[in-house]
């Protein structure tokens, strides 16, 4: 009788550890999907900024180019390069949003 109760209550509770096992592999999945989402924003921010990057570059290069010479060319450069780099993020942006990642 009570090797039986002994039996029931050991069944018990490995059952309750097995749930609780199962309730943290799920918290587990969710923080690391988290992450992912994460890193894959970050990934998209550092792929826009290294375009901005890569055009500043090439116009840093001191080659001729007649802009130069205006004194509004610097500020419309540099506000097309950051619309460019916000519309290249916005853009991954929204692909990721819209194919579920």
């Amino acid at each position: 009788q009570r090797c039986a109760g002994t039996h029931s209550d050991a069944e018990r509770l490995l059952q309750g550890m097995r749930d609780m096992e199962e309730s943290i592999s799920v918290v587990l999945s969710s923080r690391r999907f988290e992450v992912n989402r994460l890193e894959l924003a970050l990934s998209m921010g550092s792929f826009a900024a290294s375009l901005g990057a890569m055009i500043s570059g090439i116009f840093g290069m001191n080659l001729r180019s007649k802009l130069e010479l205006s004194v509004s060319a610097f500020y419309l450069t540099t506000a097309g390069i950051l619309v460019l780099c916000f519309s290249v993020f916005w853009f991954c942006f929204r692909y990721t949003k819209k194919r579920g990642v």
